[in-house]
């Protein structure tokens, strides 16, 4: 893995827990329901704040890949160099 897609994973990583963390946060403590029903909507929303976390981390994963390819210069791994190069 070249440093440019690690650093692209990582990022994306990072964004898509501090998403899913603040979403069910929200939806936890920013509902007026009851403590009983309250349980039930979050559990309820579990699966749609989940997919939405990822698809804003695949964003960023794929946009810092993206920006890195401008700006980096290409880098090839150790593995694949050859010598005098």
């Amino acid at each position: 893995m070249t440093p440019r897609q690690a650093i692209a994973l990582t990022a994306g990583a990072v964004t898509t827990f501090v998403v899913f963390i603040l979403a069910m946060a929200l939806l936890y403590f920013g509902g007026y329901f009851g403590d009983h029903e309250r349980l039930v909507y979050v559990s309820i929303a579990l699966g749609p704040v989940a997919m939405f976390a990822v698809m804003i981390g695949y964003a960023v994963w794929w946009l810092v890949l993206f920006v890195l390819s401008l700006f980096l210069p290409a880098i090839k791994p150790p593995e694949s160099r050859t010598p005098g190069t």
